[in-house]
């Protein structure tokens, strides 16, 4: 079967960006078309998975603007205090939500509440038609529009469908594999860290407080997240040549590795969840407009998770891009619905401003990762020396927190 309908815009995928974006281009008063692949249904291959995010406080920010912070609060944890140090040599720097004046400098998440809370919301505004299961499988550019094919997989009450949607604008929020950016023909950069990300949920003897620590070795960094009671989000970077043993460990054993690189800051490590290993690389488009369609969120970059800023600047992305869309109907005399937020000049004007954030986080997490795991005795006392003068100098501590809190704020 075919059908034909009319929108202002079809967003591919159904993951956090997706969504979010859906919602405020809906605020808006736009018709949105949203295909995501997978049912957001438990244990779905989705994007919303069992990993903990964090949340900067311009994310907060962001999510407070689309009427989404309200729901979400009981599911966060607030992140008031930030502790950085490195093994083997001196110098700690840490970071307080009092000393810039925020109610904290971020927040941890478990991925499927994140889901839950934005699908509950997309479900519910009649501005978005949802397809799903469903795939972006072709589209066709022209002047003044976009033609998107959606291959709708059947259902138990309806057969497979095409639909055949005419709008302003396609946008790829449809992650690293984006079918958007394959069939623009985009070029993708990837640079492989060779290492992977071993995630766990981890509980210590004494409760967390609201500490989240990082702690830079050798071999990768470790971190915790604070979660709820005494659990929290543990991520232990390895090697690719080690990840397998370390996969292999057992719960014991895996505590035990963990404690030797972090610390037992917080008592004694005493009960850790299965792992999920993940490898770890930085993939980004340089173009991430042409003609009608843009990509967002991790179809348009990912980054080494070290600085906790993928998501951030995809939430990011979004809000210059909704802000953009606001100033451009302010300057129109015509009728907002009128208004061509889908015009190639407008896209690669937004492009534009954003290609300065994008290259400020990447140059940030990729010189983190290079400085931190070079192998050097006067290299890593240049780091303690760094993090001392980072930590006796408040001023660039609150300028280094308020990037990382969210850009340009």
């Amino acid at each position: 079967m075919q059908q034909s309908i009319k929108s202002d815009v079809v967003i591919a995928g159904g993951g956090p960006v997706g969504l979010m974006l859906a919602l405020g281009l809906a605020q808006q008063e736009k018709q949105v078309v949203l295909a995501e692949a997978f049912l957001p249904a438990e244990n779905a291959p989705n994007s919303f998975d069992g990993r903990v995010l964090a949340l900067s406080h311009g994310s907060m920010l962001v999510l407070e603007s689309l009427g989404l912070w309200h729901d979400l609060i009981p599911f966060v944890t607030d992140i008031y205090h930030v502790h950085v140090s490195q093994k083997g040599y001196l110098g700690i720097t840490t970071l307080h939500a009092d000393e810039v004046g925020v109610p904290a400098l971020g927040y941890s998440i478990q991925s499927s509440d994140l889901g839950r809370v934005l699908w509950q919301h997309v479900k519910q505004h009649a501005s978005i038609q949802v397809f799903c299961p469903a795939r972006v499988v072709d589209f066709q550019m022209q002047s003044d529009k976009v033609q998107v094919q959606i291959s709708v997989d059947a259902t138990s009450d309806t057969e497979n469908t095409v639909m055949d949607v005419e709008a302003k604008l396609i946008v790829g929020a449809d992650g690293t594999n984006s079918q958007v950016r394959k069939i623009l023909q985009l070029p993708l950069e990837e640079k492989s860290y060779h290492a992977f990300g071993v995630l766990a949920q981890i509980e210590t003897e004494e409760h967390p407080n609201n500490w989240s620590f990082e702690r830079f070795t050798e071999e990768g960094p470790v971190a915790l997240l604070p979660m709820k009671g005494h659990a929290h989000k543990a991520v232990l970077v390895c090697s690719d040549t080690d990840v397998e043993r370390i996969k292999g460990l057992s719960d014991e054993d895996f505590m035990a590795l963990f404690a030797s690189k972090m610390g037992e800051r917080l008592g004694a490590f005493t009960k850790v969840s299965p792992r999920i290993a993940y490898p770890l690389k930085e993939t980004y488009v340089a173009q991430m407009a042409k003609g009608r369609a843009l990509l967002m969120g991790n179809a348009s970059h990912t980054q080494h998770p070290v600085a906790a800023q993928g998501l951030n600047l995809g939430i990011q992305d979004i809000e210059v891009f909704l802000n953009h869309i606001e100033r451009l109907m302010k300057k129109t005399s015509s009728k907002e619905a009128a208004v061509d937020f889908g015009e190639p000049e407008f896209l690669a004007d937004y492009a534009n401003v954003r290609k300065p954030a994008h290259d400020k986080v990447m140059g940030l997490t990729d010189g983190l990762i290079q400085i931190f795991q070079h192998h050097s005795p006067i290299v890593g006392h240049l780091r303690g020396l760094g993090l001392m003068a980072m930590q006796a100098m408040p001023t660039v501590k609150r300028r280094f927190a308020r990037f990382a809190m969210g850009g340009q704020k």
